[in-house]
């Protein structure tokens, strides 16, 4: 990653905006470290992403520090609103949620069911009461998660 200083800070900068910036000049493939310079245009070092907590912090951009040649990549970070968390929570009690009916066989076989099929589904697994109550319990989990769907 390559950085422009301009009055002491840096800011992000690629050899395409170079050579965009410069339509008159040849440059090489491989531009050595002094010719950039001439441009004002150094190497950075990048630095991984920081580890967060996704319900309680957000990654919010990067920035460069250094100074002369030497430039590395800063990432900051900033907490969640109370807002953001909720949305958070929500978006991964849904997950979590959908994952559960993803992984019950009978739930994905009668939500991928014709309604013909839910109804010969019914003749032969319900029997009786504690069999029916199964069966509203699958298709009540079913229905509540995709509800959410519609009314969130």
């Amino acid at each position: 990653m390559y950085v422009k200083v301009d009055g002491g800070v840096a800011t992000r900068y690629t050899f395409s905006q170079l050579r965009a910036d410069n339509p008159n000049t040849s440059f090489s493939t491989n531009p050595s470290a002094e010719s950039l310079a001439n441009y004002n245009v150094y190497e950075a070092t990048t630095v991984a992403a920081p580890t967060i907590d996704p319900a309680t912090t957000k990654l919010d951009g990067y920035s460069f520090t250094g100074s002369g040649t030497t430039w590395t990549q800063v990432w900051a970070t900033a907490s969640l609103t109370a807002e953001e968390q909720a949305e958070y929570a929500a978006a991964t009690a849904r997950q979590e949620d959908i994952a559960l009916l993803k992984a019950d066989a009978e739930v994905l076989q009668l939500l991928k069911a014709r309604p013909n099929q839910i109804n010969n589904y019914i003749d032969n697994n319900v029997t009786d009461l504690a069999s029916a109550k199964d069966v509203l319990k699958r298709y009540g989990r079913a229905l509540a998660v995709l509800a959410q769907t519609v009314v969130n």
